[in-house]
């Protein structure tokens, strides 16, 4: 927990959105491993908070074997849980905006014990036989249910930017500089009607990418999406599915001014319902459809992984 401790030190209580990797654990007779969380009381599951340098199925392993001393093998993302609904009030005051990614693994060795620390205590329960949990935890145990490879990102109320658009990322680095942040964003693939993907060149570096943005508090992420690729490109979408989530810390962005970055992104494949293309000039210097054998340059390989991911068509979520 350095990387909380440390920004609450500079940004106190106040809302933030923190990236989250969470297990549903399933044991051979299909129970589910509960965790008595110590933060929030009452029951749920293990997980905890991604920190810099780590990426999101790094963070999974490390908490579920810091909580539960376990280790576990993942068999696919469940889901991705960001609506506003599920923001969380802790005990001592910090308000946090999750942005929770939920996985569906099994255990491969260790021995179950609590920690005391994060895990007051530890149980198995067959899904019909589960106590009250939070609602992020219900729309995990629900998702695991439906045997399901698609990962689901629509749980709970699409919600809407609180604050003026930036200003999430604005206040948070007037307290912290340049330090490095874990950011969750989006990017989006679309495609036209002739298999051309939509890209755009960027204002801040001058190279073409995908289209999307940082999530704002008090937004789901899907809705992100949404707004972005209509600020950015003209053209109102929706997103479809989930391609995958992003999050090696290999892909720390630097931007002009120094500061750091570490994104979490979230891609999704989007359908074009609306609008008209144009550049607005200010995220965005050109837009364009491109063949896929003819993506312009210079394009940074973390967009063309993205693509190379959407058009593979995977009936699951890749995580990288």
């Amino acid at each position: 927990m350095d990387y909380v401790r440390w920004l609450r030190e500079r940004i106190g209580p106040e809302p933030v959105w923190l990236v989250y990797a969470t297990a549903l654990i399933r044991n051979e007779r299909g129970q589910i491993l509960l965790q008595q969380r110590r933060d929030l009381g009452g029951w749920g599951l293990p997980g905890g908070v991604m920190e810099p340098g780590e990426s999101l199925l790094q963070a999974l392993h490390r908490e579920v074997a810091e909580e539960t001393g376990l280790a576990i093998h993942v068999e696919r993302l469940l889901g991705l849980y960001t609506t506003p609904d599920f923001e969380v009030h802790y005990p001592n005051g910090d308000v946090v905006h999750p942005v929770t990614a939920g996985f569906l693994a099994r255990p491969i060795g260790g021995a179950l014990r609590p920690d005391g620390i994060e895990s007051a205590a530890l149980r198995w329960a067959s899904p019909e036989d589960l106590p009250p949990l939070p609602p992020w935890y219900q729309a995990m145990v629900a998702d695991a249910a439906r045997e399901d490879p698609a990962a689901t990102f629509r749980h709970g109320s699409p919600g809407s930017a609180r604050a003026a658009l930036g200003e999430t990322i604005r206040r948070l680095r007037a307290r912290v500089g340049a330090a490095t942040l874990v950011v969750p964003a989006t990017s989006a693939v679309v495609f036209n009607a002739r298999g051309e993907v939509l890209l755009q060149r960027r204002e801040d570096t001058g190279e073409w990418g995908l289209p999307g943005g940082i999530m704002e508090i008090g937004e789901r992420i899907d809705q992100t999406l949404v707004r972005e690729v209509a600020e950015e490109t003209g053209l109102l979408v929706e997103p479809m599915r989930l391609v995958g989530l992003y999050t090696d810390p290999a892909w720390t962005f630097v931007y002009p001014n120094g500061d750091r970055s570490q994104p979490v992104v979230a891609c999704f494949e989007a359908r074009i319902v609306g609008g008209a293309l144009r550049a607005d000039g200010q995220e965005s210097l050109e837009v364009g459809f491109f063949p896929l054998d003819r993506l312009p340059e210079p394009l940074d390989p973390r967009w063309r992984i993205r693509i190379e991911d959407a058009v593979a068509r995977h009936p699951w979520a890749v995580v990288r």
